[in-house]
């Protein structure tokens, strides 16, 4: 197996955040709600999407050797102009994210939509690489912060993350059923392993059916 087929990446099968562990630590963090799920995942998906743009037009003048540092840089500046648009048009997202938001800037996802890892990729490809990375990483999110808040909380609060207005709620356990542990660092680390072993066997299955 080549590196370009060691590093593509799907949406059961080398999940970004399921099986390749890219963005793991802020994947951890704003899981605690879908709220924050939505928020970070369509933030993160934006960034993606600029990320493989600007790594794409990089790769054209930087020489190969420069590749990686420029691309680092990259990656802070979009962090950090997604953290300040967050600050500013959803401080409600803000707020119940903290201190995670400004992680974005180590999130290994947008550095490899830049492109940093596959310099031979074309810019065509890496752009639909980065719709397809940005896509799956945004889908974990939700399944993990789905299974995390139903458990930790008994039901789902869903709200607008610009503006913090209560979109839909609802409950699926009785509140004597419910576990805090989900709601917690431990809780994350659980979820988050038993969804990516489903998603692992969903892959394996889909690969055996003669899918992708």
């Amino acid at each position: 197996m080549n590196r370009l087929e060691n590093t593509k990446i799907g949406f059961l099968g080398n999940n970004p955040v399921l099986g390749l562990a890219l963005g793991l630590t802020t994947a951890l963090a704003v899981t605690t709600s879908m709220t924050s799920a939505v928020g970070i995942g369509i933030l993160t998906f934006v960034l993606v999407l600029l990320a493989a743009v600007l790594g794409g037009i990089v790769k054209m003048v930087a020489p190969k050797e420069a590749l990686l540092p420029v691309n680092i840089v990259l990656v802070a500046f979009l962090a950090k102009m997604g953290e300040l648009l967050v600050l500013a048009y959803a401080p409600s997202l803000a707020s119940s994210v903290g201190i995670f938001l400004p992680l974005l800037a180590v999130n290994s996802l947008i550095l490899f939509a830049t492109g940093a890892f596959l310099p031979e990729a074309s810019f065509g490809k890496g752009l639909g690489d980065a719709v397809k990375a940005g896509a799956a990483y945004t889908v974990a999110l939700l399944v993990v912060s789905f299974v995390r808040e139903v458990l930790g909380t008994g039901g789902i609060a869903l709200s607008n993350p610009l503006s913090g207005a209560e979109i839909a709620s609802f409950s699926l356990l009785p509140s004597e059923y419910t576990l805090s542990l989900f709601t917690q660092p431990a809780g994350a680390l659980l979820v988050l392993a038993m969804v990516a072993a489903l998603f692992a066997a969903l892959g394996k299955k889909d690969v055996d059916m003669g899918g992708k």
